[in-house]
């Protein structure tokens, strides 16, 4: 889940507030701060109507942050899926769980790649595929990432029906292949 910028402000503000105000309890607690010089600023605060309205608009605002902050976290939990097709009797969804086992599915056919991870992004128009590939030495780099990209791209389309925008294939490394030694 991904935050918006918005609400990460709010959230650091509000820690920043909760820890300032965890301080101050802190030092009370050790002696740091007076108990009675804190009893008498609080005698000394009027109660008139612009402390009214200044502690309203304190408290619904740290309401309203803090209401923000918990439909912001519930709001963005949703299902890790992709749209397949709208019909009479309903939607039709596919996880993303499924749609990276078919990737996986389609790289290991390829016996030049070694080990393969995957990331997909789904999109309102179908999906995007990563891939993060370790292959095995002296393999033609170009022709081996745009086999797979091929190959990826038709084996999820045709057994999901889901649209592939793209994949971006990463080489991350050539896996170096060792000899056992005969003696």
């Amino acid at each position: 889940m991904k935050m918006r910028l918005f609400d990460r402000i709010l959230l650091a503000l509000y820690i920043l507030t909760i820890f300032a105000f965890s301080l101050c309890l802190l030092g009370i607690s050790v002696g740091l701060i007076p108990l009675d010089s804190l009893a008498g600023a609080i005698e000394s605060i009027d109660y008139n109507t612009s402390f009214i309205l200044a502690s309203l608009g304190i408290s619904l605002l740290f309401i309203l942050i803090s209401l923000r902050l918990i439909i912001s976290t519930l709001a963005g939990r949703k299902p890790a899926s992709s749209l397949l097709k709208q019909t009479d009797f309903g939607t039709i969804r596919v996880s993303v769980n499924t749609l990276d086992g078919l990737t996986k599915k389609a790289v290991r056919t390829f016996e030049e790649v070694k080990d393969v991870k995957t990331s997909i992004l789904t999109e309102t128009d179908g999906i995007k595929v990563r891939l993060k590939v370790n292959i095995m030495p002296d393999v033609k780099m170009p022709d081996l990432t745009q086999a797979i990209q091929a190959k990826v791209k038709d084996y999820i389309e045709e057994y999901s029906g889901i649209h592939v925008k793209e994949v971006n294939v990463y080489i991350d490394n050539q896996v170096t292949v060792t000899k056992n030694r005969v003696e």
